[in-house]
């Protein structure tokens, strides 16, 4: 299975509910790969990888100088990880001029052996973003309980992945989760209220709780910090639901 996390809005959880993902996945007893196709690389930074001492990344593999396999960091927190660096920027531009330029990410991923693939991309809808979604088995999109914005990148997700299905008409539909969710909070019934009248029913609320950042700031997955928070365990509700669904 191929979960990709994408949002047309920044600073929503996309990279902190793939990694969770993908670490509780391994719990589960999962063989999982973790790819990072961000040129702000937020996830290889999460995970501790310096990217200066990175031989290869998903940079040498979309420009067709390696295989998938050769970039991949194996054990990473427990996970095997195929790594960003800042220069996955110039081979977007690169590959808008290539034929089949939407497949590339799809095709390098298909040698690869994995119980779970789990994408971040970045915070936008640019071609690579359109790359992790053509690959997709499952989208699912957080959305911030305190950002207004959030929703409306939803809309632009969705909008974007209908455009998709002319040249995939099985590309999945989308899942939506709510994140930094604060229950009796007046922004967090205005989004949940939003992301209703666009017709999504959230299949996940992830609570706010400063131990996101503190993760971010150890560089460790929430998941083994502090695995009985609830963060940890709405990430792990998630990860068992998401999990059991079945693929095209």
């Amino acid at each position: 299975m191929v979960i990709t996390i994408g949002q047309q809005k920044g600073g929503v959880g996309k990279t902190t509910t793939a990694l969770n993902l993908a670490v509780l996945a391994r719990r589960g007893g999962q063989q999982v790969l973790a790819v990072d196709i961000d040129p702000q690389f937020a996830l290889t930074r999460q995970l501790g990888i310096q990217v200066k001492d990175l031989p290869v990344s998903i940079v040498d593999v979309l420009a067709g100088r390696v295989d998938a396999s050769d970039a991949i960091l194996t054990d990473v927190h427990g996970i095997d990880v195929l790594p960003a660096t800042r220069e996955l920027g110039a081979v977007e531009l690169a590959l808008v001029g290539e034929v089949g330029r939407e497949g590339f990410l799809r095709e390098a991923l298909d040698s690869l052996d994995y119980d779970l693939i789990v994408i971040d991309t970045p915070p936008n809808l640019g071609l690579l973003t359109v790359n992790a979604l053509v690959a997709a088995d499952l989208v699912l999109a957080p959305v911030s309980a305190g950002d207004e914005g959030a929703a409306q990148g939803l809309a632009e997700l969705r909008a974007t992945i209908e455009k998709l299905k002319r040249l995939r008409p099985d590309l999945p539909e989308l899942q939506v989760i709510i994140t930094k969710w604060q229950p009796r909070r007046i922004m967090s019934d205005v989004i949940a209220q939003a992301i209703a009248e666009l017709g999504a029913e959230p299949i996940a609320h992830i609570p706010a709780r400063a131990l996101v950042e503190r993760a971010a700031i150890e560089r460790a997955p929430i998941a083994l910090l502090a695995p009985d928070n609830s963060v940890s365990i709405a990430y792990q509700d998630l990860a068992e639901q998401l999990l059991a669904a079945p693929t095209r």
